[in-house]
């Protein structure tokens, strides 16, 4: 993540120049490296580095990574101001998209499209998928619930939180498969589902942006999006696209099932046109 800094390049001296160079390419690892660091990487004295904070509204060093520090505290609240900092006022759709075209080629780089492939024939192999998608991850469940249900599989929706789970896990079979979304660090509720599922010989799905991790290592399939890094405010588009391309998959294994409910859900739609406009 870039650190921006309220200072116009063009009034810099070339080392001042060259010392905001750096900072803008190290991004939040300034707030880790010293002064020497700093100087060497910059090609400049250290007094020139101490001298180049002062321009940008800091005390000194210390006091600009101190403030990096905070920012890079993960809270809802700081993520939410790194970004507002990150993608500027201007252009927003632009830097957006900028943004969110690094997080796909992450996500290409690190998916294992095996794992993909393996986790479409289980989902169509399952007499049921119960889809557990808690707290941001719930758009994502709702979405490939809906998806699913349209090419006639059954799904079940596993509460997002407390002890309403177990409402769910009591139905749990050995033939069943069981989606979860679990971003950033595992919870207790997804913790006790892979852990039952297991016992039971379940198969199961974790759609995750961790690469390595004890909840990677619970599941049978792990399929990962980049949502950015700690610190950023988190984007679901990667995350989106694995799953519409898992729903594609799919869809190519059942094309005629899917085909044919396309053709009564159209029906349908005619049928009752002038009760449920379209």
């Amino acid at each position: 993540m870039t650190l921006s800094l309220n200072l116009d390049p063009a009034q810099l001296t070339p080392n001042h120049q060259r010392v905001l160079e750096v900072i803008k390419k190290r991004g939040m690892k300034v707030a880790y490296m010293s002064i020497e660091d700093l100087a060497e990487e910059a090609g400049v004295s250290t007094a020139t580095v101490s001298r180049f904070f002062p321009l940008a509204g800091f005390k000194s060093f210390i006091e600009f990574k101190n403030d990096v520090k905070k920012r890079i505290e993960v809270t809802p609240e700081n993520k939410l101001k790194n970004f507002i900092l990150d993608i500027g006022r201007d252009d927003v759709l632009d830097r957006m998209i900028e943004q969110n075209y690094e997080h796909l080629l992450q996500t290409h780089t690190h998916l294992d499209q095996k794992a993909l492939h393996r986790s479409a024939i289980e989902m169509i192999k399952a007499n049921r998928i119960f889809i557990h998608a808690p707290s941001s991850s719930e758009g994502l469940g709702s979405l490939l619930s809906h998806r699913l249900r349209r090419f006639g599989i059954s799904v079940e929706r596993i509460a997002k939180s407390g002890h309403e789970i177990y409402e769910s896990m009591i139905h749990f079979s050995k033939d069943d498969c069981i989606v979860l979304f679990q971003f950033v660090k595992l919870q207790p509720e997804s913790e006790a589902i892979l852990d039952y599922a297991r016992k039971l010989g379940i198969q199961t799905i974790l759609f995750t942006d961790q690469l390595v991790g004890d909840m990677n290592n619970l599941a049978d399939h792990v399929l990962y999006a980049y949502r950015g890094d700690a610190w950023e405010f988190h984007s679901m588009v990667a995350p989106t696209i694995v799953v519409e391309t898992l729903v594609m998959l799919i869809g190519q294994q059942l094309e005629k099932r899917a085909i044919a409910n396309a053709k009564k859900l159209s029906s349908l739609r005619k049928e009752y046109g002038d009760i449920i406009p379209n």
